[in-house]
């Protein structure tokens, strides 16, 4: 039976590197679909005798017939032993984890550190064996002892949470990877949803007895890159029967696989009075709505002025912006919100349009640098660039005087926006700066020094 997945994997390995012959998929480029020359027997016996443990089957199988590392979900399969994020002399202890377990560190008591641990980071991981790297702090980890021996689990160095794979064995999780590379299968996450196609999952849905599995099936249909009109019948008579949570699924893969069947559902939920259902409508429009498509344009930019929720707001002015809508007169109004986040967002969208739009404003964007807020004033001067009014200066002044550092970067932005006034010499600027705008003439002659320096 193993000798046969052997052979299966060895053949996949050829089809995955066809299917993706510019190594799109994600950390293929560091791998290139190439395996490692295989470990000897003997050099794995030598391993699992310095660590006292027993390699998973499945695992050392892969090492000894087919690579000892190369080729494999994100990054690649680490070489045995090598590349460890973890310390190996904990390999052979007793692993406790458990699906939905975090990572307890074994050099803490109730009160904190251990005082006789000297190193605690390197006591983290029991009976774990760290085979490959995912990116950032998440490493992929192989199950050497307890309970869940032989399976893959992927764990966060920084968090310490761990997330089980629904794969029984190492061999089994090798090669839905390259199943699901081979028939084209978004990766970029591999192993977080479930595997199979829209009929496997269909049926997984209708033959669990829990919630959280119907929804894991669903949420396995994202990773597809197409569902069948079977499949789309099934999620709309989902979406109308089920409960609020497994009707959120189904709508986000029908908006993900057939806009054009969901948007009447998503227009629903966008016309609801309670603020998550037009939040998760706009999520769905911001992230699967077809390039190009202006079909909600029109009614997004009517509930704009209307809508209070801080990040329905962010997602309608996103969305409003990539339709090519001037952001500018609609942005105006809320230079002055309530909500901090919506000023910011707000100035940060008005600071898009041309400068020459933005200076017959420059009154509107004065009142937002006078802001109690240090991050809305760094927006509303960003927002600035290209603006070169000397109705500034006297403001610019004032926001140098408050800010004596340049903790929240102000003074650094009010030095590049003068770095665009058209001041050519020293002289012009002692001429046209008012002398109670010290703070800014000083900045404007530190500016002028490297044009006043004699050539050699």
């Amino acid at each position: 039976m193993r000798r046969e997945q052997l052979y299966r994997i060895r053949r996949k390995l050829e089809q995955a590197a066809k299917a993706d012959p510019e190594c799109s998929v994600f950390g293929s480029r560091a791998h290139k679909y190439k395996l490692n020359e295989p470990l000897s027997l003997a050099e794995l016996r030598r391993f699992e005798q310095a660590h006292g443990i027993a390699l998973p089957e499945s695992y050392a199988s892969f090492v000894t017939e087919l690579g000892n590392g190369g080729a494999g979900p994100y990054y690649g399969i680490h070489p045995l032993g090598a590349k460890q994020a973890i310390d190996l002399d904990l390999i052979g202890q007793p692993s406790p984890l458990r699906p939905g377990d975090k990572l307890e560190l074994s050099g803490t008591s109730e009160g904190g550190l251990d005082e006789n641990s000297e190193d605690d980071e390197d006591e983290k991981y029991p009976g774990l064996l760290n085979i490959g790297e995912q990116g950032c702090t998440y490493e992929t980890m192989l199950m050497i002892t307890g309970d869940y021996r032989g399976k893959v689990i992927y764990v966060d160095l920084d968090s310490l949470k761990t997330f089980f794979t629904y794969e029984e064995n190492f061999l089994d999780w090798y090669e839905r990877w390259l199943d699901e590379t081979i028939a084209g299968y978004d990766s970029a996450w591999f192993g977080l949803r479930r595997g199979g196609d829209d009929r496997e999952l269909m049926e997984l849905y209708r033959s669990a007895a829990e919630e959280s599995i119907k929804i894991e099936a669903l949420e396995g249909m994202l990773k597809l890159p197409d569902i069948g009109d079977e499949t789309v019948g099934f999620l709309l008579r989902h979406y109308h029967e089920s409960s609020s949570e497994v009707c959120r699924w189904a709508l986000q893969v029908l908006a993900k696989m057939r806009f054009g069947q969901a948007e009447p559902l998503i227009r629903q939920k966008l016309r609801s009075q309670d603020a998550a259902d037009r939040l998760l409508a706009l999520q769905f429009i911001k992230w699967y709505m077809p390039e190009g498509d202006r079909s909600f344009t029109e009614e997004l930019a009517a509930m704009l002025p209307l809508e209070t929720d801080e990040e329905a707001f962010l997602f309608l002015a996103m969305i409003l912006s990539e339709a090519g809508v001037d952001m500018l007169l609609i942005m105006l109004p809320f230079f002055s919100y309530p909500n901090k986040n919506i000023r910011i967002q707000a100035l940060y969208q008005a600071g898009k349009s041309p400068a020459p739009v933005k200076a017959d404003y420059v009154s509107k964007f004065i009142e937002a640098l006078e802001d109690t807020e240090a991050r809305v004033q760094l927006i509303a001067l960003q927002a600035l660039r290209g603006v070169t009014d000397a109705r500034l200066l006297e403001v610019f002044e004032r926001l140098l005087q408050q800010h004596k550092t340049d903790k929240d970067y102000i003074r650094t932005n009010v030095r590049g926006l003068l770095e665009e006034f058209p001041f050519r010499s020293l002289e012009q600027v002692e001429r046209e700066v008012p002398s109670s705008l010290r703070q800014v003439k000083g900045m404007l002659r530190k500016l002028m020094e490297p044009y006043l320096k004699p050539r050699k």
